[in-house]
């Protein structure tokens, strides 16, 4: 189905690039890695809760707000579980919970620099267009209104 070039002022919203609950999923395999990576050098809480928050500011970014706070709890648990408790048990104690926040809040603030660069880099994308008379790149499911040109047969 072919979709109107958006006009002046209608530009579609820049989408995030783990759409749905894919970035949100992936805060567990990031939570594990991260656990990992901080049982290698040591299993410090600090350094658990500093890999923690990377992986769910990283995905966070990149996902949508659900997806984001899905993947800052999921790299939370992971590192609740096993670096400051041992064999996955999740507390919820004052400490647990202010790591909670503190993931919760970096990944919803990486969520928010990455809607207002994706925003910022189409509206750049858009006026350059325009001020280059280019046709904007459409995603294959935002097509833009095509008018065939034929070449007449007859001479």
């Amino acid at each position: 189905m072919l979709a109107p070039r958006p006009t002046h002022g209608t530009a579609v919203p820049a989408r995030p690039v783990l759409p749905g609950a894919v970035g949100g999923v992936l805060g567990l395999p990031a939570g594990a890695v991260a656990v990992m990576v901080t049982w290698v050098f040591g299993g410090s809480p600090t350094t658990g809760l500093v890999l923690a928050t990377a992986a769910a500011v990283t995905l966070g970014a990149m996902a949508t707000t659900p997806g984001a706070i899905v993947a800052a709890v999921l790299s939370w648990a992971c590192y609740d579980g096993f670096v400051v408790h041992s064999l996955g048990t999740i507390e919820a104690g004052r400490a647990d919970l202010v790591a909670l926040a503190v993931v919760v809040v970096a990944a919803l603030a990486a969520h928010l620099v990455g809607v207002v660069t994706r925003h910022r880099d189409q509206r750049t994308s858009q006026q350059h267009a325009r001020a280059t008379g280019r046709r904007r790149h459409y995603a294959a499911d935002e097509l833009p209104d095509v008018q065939r040109h034929t070449r007449s047969t007859a001479r």
